[in-house]
């Protein structure tokens, strides 16, 4: 299925490393480490995982990683990066996964899904009892940090944090925190501010 946003994806991808945002982000994979347990034995699905910001740096540290996104140009630089524990997996998420995982963890890709509360549903069922989420996003923004946001594909212009939360614990998660994980500086000169959202699956 081709849209708007895979359109930009793909054709965006070789560059999408070099990006001064992407640049920033790369902040983010340690700081979510720091706060999100996982063992060498743990499967975790990267949802939007595109170029594997997040999928790289934990791959390192656990049994496998399913690295879930739309665009076939995204995950093919992935792959070329040679890891062999990571598995790209290029489909909708409401297909239908092909296994359970230990984790969910995801960076800016909540705002691109119209149906959040249909998401976490998908991902709750998608875990093992007592699995995890860790989920990075913006904060609620007037609709500028995007800019062109119909051919980029956004749904959302960020979320806050106490709608997120009930619609997180309507999925089935529990012991829901959120932080601030990166203050992100714009080429518009603002400032925008991302959460990590965490949570448990009884």
């Amino acid at each position: 299925m081709t849209t708007p946003s895979t359109t930009h994806f793909d054709t965006a991808a070789r560059d999408w490393d070099q990006r001064p945002m992407s640049q920033q982000l790369a902040a983010v994979p340690p700081r979510l480490l720091a706060q999100v347990p996982l063992a060498a034995s743990d499967h975790v699905l990267d949802f939007g995982a595109g170029t594997g910001l997040l999928s790289t740096a934990i791959a390192p540290r656990v049994a496998q990683v399913t690295a879930l996104d739309m665009s076939a140009a995204m995950l093919q630089v992935l792959d070329e990066k040679g890891f062999a524990n990571i598995a790209p997996l290029q489909q909708d998420i409401f297909a239908g996964l092909p296994g359970r995982y230990h984790a969910v963890v995801s960076c800016m890709a909540l705002h691109h899904v119209a149906d959040t509360g249909a998401l976490l549903r998908a991902f709750a069922a998608a875990l093992h009892p007592g699995g995890r989420i860790a989920l990075v996003d913006l904060y609620p923004e007037d609709g500028s940090f995007h800019g062109d946001n119909a051919a980029k594909g956004v749904q959302h212009f960020g979320f806050a944090p106490e709608a997120l939360q009930a619609l997180a614990e309507q999925a089935g998660f529990g012991h829901i925190q959120f932080s601030e994980i990166l203050r992100m500086q714009h080429r518009n000169g603002r400032a925008y501010p991302l959460f990590l959202m965490t949570g448990y699956l009884p």
